[in-house]
């Protein structure tokens, strides 16, 4: 506690700028850490997203708390003295706003709730992680995986399906998404030799059942009005559709990228952990 109120006077004698650039630093160096975590540690795809949205959601607060604790920066009150040389004072009381300044008052914009708001969310964080791949590798829920459901084994084979038009220009994402999937280390994954059209999947799943196989992955991807878009669903013959992927590109290069994401989103809800994806 005695380090906390340090850091608070601290942060107190700084201006806005020097805290508001304090704190971009902080948090470029959180997402760098996250980003360069993500591969070794097997961190879910939003780990990052997650990270950014809270220290997003942190800024309002760092510079309401500056504000508020050392006020505008032309009414910002400022140290005549090392508050270490002023003997029969405790910094405190050497820090407190004059009761004449416009933001007198208690808040709760305070550097002490700030410190302990950025732990908490630094602790959620952490948290969501470990609850999201502990529901993973247990089955549990949405997020599990289907192998720690038993849906699926190790060795299992998979037909896989592509709907792409061929004059859509985006056979080298196509190729992309297939050859991503195919480096699958946990299932056999196999290109159907039944054309499937938008009118269904009937002949699909009808080799499906001759082969003995239960898992089809249905791949399209199509150019849109706002870009092109990248899906694959995931579907037994048994038990319909178990899960759904898409992700959009604003060009052809930018499809081969989402891509390869949506193989990555596919692979990790079959069971493959996302360290072993990521190593590839």
């Amino acid at each position: 506690m005695h380090t906390l109120k340090k850091l608070a006077r601290e942060i107190h004698r700084r201006s806005v700028w020097q805290v508001l650039g304090a704190y971009a630093l902080i948090c470029w160096v959180t997402l760098v850490a996250v980003d360069l975590a993500s591969a070794p540690l097997g961190l879910p795809l939003w780990t990052g997203d997650m990270a950014l949205v809270l220290l997003l959601v942190g800024l309002p607060v760092v510079t309401a708390t500056t504000v508020t604790q050392g006020g505008l920066p032309w009414l910002r009150i400022e140290d005549v003295e090392d508050p270490n040389l002023l003997p029969g004072r405790t910094p405190e009381e050497v820090h407190v706003v004059p009761g004449r300044h416009p933001m007198h008052g208690e808040t709760l914009f305070t550097w002490r709730n700030a410190i302990l708001g950025g732990a908490m969310a630094a602790a959620l964080l952490v948290t969501s992680v470990v609850a999201y791949l502990t529901m993973w590798g247990l089955g549990i829920g949405p997020v599990g995986s289907l192998m720690a459901q038993g849906l699926l084994e190790a060795g299992d084979r998979v037909i896989l399906v592509d709907r792409t038009d061929p004059s859509s220009g985006l056979e080298a994402a196509a190729e992309a998404l297939e050859q991503h999937l195919a480096r699958s280390t946990v299932l056999d994954v196999t290109a159907s030799g039944v054309a499937a059209d938008a009118a269904g999947l009937d002949p699909v799943l009808d080799e499906a059942r001759r082969e003995g196989v239960d898992l089809v992955i249905i791949t399209e991807l199509a150019e849109g009005t706002a870009g092109y878009s990248v899906s694959a669903r995931v579907v037994s013959v048994q038990r319909g559709q178990l899960a759904s992927y898409a992700e959009t590109a604003g060009s052809v290069d930018e499809a081969v990228l989402a891509a390869e994401l949506v193989s990555t989103r596919v692979r990790e809800k079959i069971g493959e952990s996302l360290r072993a994806i990521r190593a590839q």
